[in-house]
């Protein structure tokens, strides 16, 4: 059977995504992170100070999704929480254990990424990470 370009763009995509995720999870494991706390970790490092709404938001995720993973990193010390200007929403920003553990799984996780990405040249990365960002607007 012959696929149309678009048919196999998105099969190639799912055929790497599934193994990239696992990979992933496997090398968090290595400091005792889920995919889930990671991928909030990552987002309230880059930019602390943000409500758990805006995280769930960022990650395309419901509140109560996201509460959990907020409670289990404040559990492991991972995170705090501070009053906000609006009393009803929270700040959620790293403890200095919570930036010790980001920066050690980020180590972990740049060299997985650069083991995949190989030597497709850089130029060539930023017209797909471009291209990912547009497909992303269209959903």
């Amino acid at each position: 059977m012959n696929l149309k370009s678009h048919q196999l763009f998105f099969r190639r995509f799912t055929d790497l995504y599934r193994p990239f995720i696992q990979k992933t999870s496997e090398a968090l494991s290595e400091v005792g992170l889920t995919l889930p706390q990671w991928s909030a970790l990552r987002l309230i490092a880059e930019q602390e100070g943000m409500t758990p709404a805006e995280l769930a938001a960022r990650q395309f995720v419901e509140k109560p999704s996201v509460s959990r993973t907020i409670q289990q990193l404040l559990e492991i010390g991972l995170i705090e929480t501070r009053q906000g200007q609006d009393r009803r929403a929270k700040q959620i920003l790293l403890t200095d254990h919570g930036r010790n553990v980001y920066n050690g799984a980020s180590a972990i996780i740049e060299k997985l990424e650069r083991e995949v990405i190989g030597d497709i040249p850089e130029h060539e990365q930023n017209a797909m990470s471009e291209r990912f960002t547009e497909m992303q607007r269209r959903l």
